[in-house]
């Protein structure tokens, strides 16, 4: 699985580079060990391995990056720092749902799930402009290290992403489904390119 991070991530970022360098410039470096530790250490459950791949890559969105111009997944989604994960995480996590979470750490309902609360056991890896999240699912169960879709108002629900993986295998057939022919109408979750060189989704 690591190996298919690695080459789907390299697709991504070559492809970026391409089309729209501005876009590509908002990325951040790869993530430094001491911040992926610090966030384990709060979370304290194993992170899946596509997801630490992924860090190992690169470490989320310039926080400086204006959103009209940032990298991000479908459904307009930047991902996050390490750093800010933690911060996320733990702004989050002072609110548990209560038909969820356990004093003792335990959870009442398996990974994929819905809650309508936050889940102490989704860690937030990329957050849209409304405040929504998308969240990596580390509770027990078949679906462990889902992709989870998060908004306050709605609470999380599965995305068809099962990992990190499958969310970055999608995004990048969505970037090289790139249709430039005249007269063609955008669709939704199709790629746009704007004239200064930054990538959109419709």
């Amino acid at each position: 699985m690591n190996g298919d991070v690695d080459s789907v991530w390299e697709r991504i970022t070559a492809w970026l580079r391409l089309h729209t360098p501005v876009t590509a410039a908002t990325l951040r470096p790869p993530a430094s060990a001491d911040d992926v530790r610090a966030v384990q250490n709060a979370v304290g459950r194993p992170l899946p391995d596509d997801l630490l791949a992924w860090w190992r890559l690169m470490d989320g969105v310039d926080d400086d990056a204006d959103y009209r111009t940032a990298f991000t997944v479908p459904g307009v989604y930047m991902p996050l720092a390490v750093a800010r994960v933690r911060e996320e995480w733990a702004g989050l996590s002072a609110y548990p749902d209560q038909d969820c979470c356990r004093p003792d750490g335990h959870h009442q309902r398996a990974a994929g799930d819905p809650v309508l609360g936050f889940c102490t056991a989704l860690l937030p890896v990329c957050r849209a402009v409304d405040g929504a999240v998308l969240a990596v699912d580390l509770r027990p169960g078949t679906h462990h290290g889902r992709v989870m879709d998060w908004m306050a108002q709605a609470g999380a629900h599965r995305t068809t992403w099962a990992g990190i993986s499958a969310m970055l295998t999608y995004t990048v057939g969505r970037l090289e489904q790139y249709i430039t022919a005249p007269g063609t109408r955008p669709q939704p979750g199709q790629v746009t390119i704007r004239d200064d060189g930054v990538l959109t989704w419709e």
